[in-house]
């Protein structure tokens, strides 16, 4: 079910027409965020907070272990997850009142700015001088899942898995690179986007790792939770959309 057809409850009851994104509502909400859509949420929820006068919490991590929270009870209205696996999940548990894809991304294969390493695709990051690879964990982290499902495709994830540093969420495998713990490291563009420490010195093709797709989820928490509904609103307007792909997201709705 998308969000576009919970949009008559968000309304004016009189109307059935959708309320402003930017209106007045009362109220709190408790957002969930994949780690690597940080930056854009937390611009927007400040931007939120401010027109709509509601209030706003958030919490980032892998995909994974945020819907695990949901599921053991975390009060969480809104989720906004880097894989649809875990929107599948939560819905399966009959947490979800309403779903749309929001957003999209590709990974990038990354190295220290300073970086002499010659890597130009993946079959390089078989090179001897790389000892650690950086990823999500890709047991759990949507990220390193994607990683490992190109890896896998070209014939090069049981050469490689031994050197493959395991990170906890994104950010953090993108930190790994940074400090020069891990000598490359595969991440999302937007997360090497917003690094001036390290270089994209190859992007993965789409054929090699599935459409990479961000649902967002009314949460059934904040199914009647005016701050909830308005937040949502607020992430699919053109002007947070706008945000998203400053941050490099593809954009994939509109209000």
């Amino acid at each position: 079910m998308g969000l576009a057809a919970l949009d008559p409850p968000y309304g004016d009851p009189a109307t059935r027409q959708p309320r402003e994104a930017n209106a007045a509502v009362e109220g709190s909400v408790l957002i969930f965020a994949a780690a690597s859509t940080s930056n854009a949420i937390s611009d927007i929820e400040r931007r939120f907070v401010k027109t709509s006068g509601a209030q706003a919490r958030t919490s980032f991590g892998s995909s994974a272990a945020l819907a695990r929270q949901i599921v053991q009870g975390a009060d969480a209205d809104v989720f906004l997850s880097a894989d649809v696996h875990w929107a599948d999940y939560l819905a399966e548990k009959g947490l979800v009142a309403g779903r749309q894809e929001l957003l999209g991304n590709r990974l990038v294969v990354i190295v220290p700015d300073d970086s002499k390493l010659h890597v130009r695709k993946l079959e390089d990051l078989q090179a001897a001088e790389i000892e650690h690879l950086a990823l999500g964990d890709p047991q759990s982290v949507p990220a390193g899942e994607y990683a490992k499902r190109a890896l896998v495709k070209l014939g090069l994830w049981e050469q490689i898995k031994a050197r493959v540093a395991a990170a906890e969420d994104v950010r953090h495998a993108l930190a790994f690179v940074e400090t020069g713990a891990a000598e490359a490291g595969i991440v999302y563009a937007t997360d090497a986007a917003i690094s001036k420490r390290v270089k994209v010195v190859a992007e993965i093709p789409e054929s090699l790792t599935g459409r990479i797709r961000y649902p967002l989820l009314l949460l059934t928490h904040g199914r009647d939770n005016p701050a909830a509904q308005a937040f949502c609103r607020k992430l699919r307007s053109p002007a947070a959309l706008k945000i998203f792909r400053r941050y490099g997201f593809t954009t994939l709705a509109e209000k």
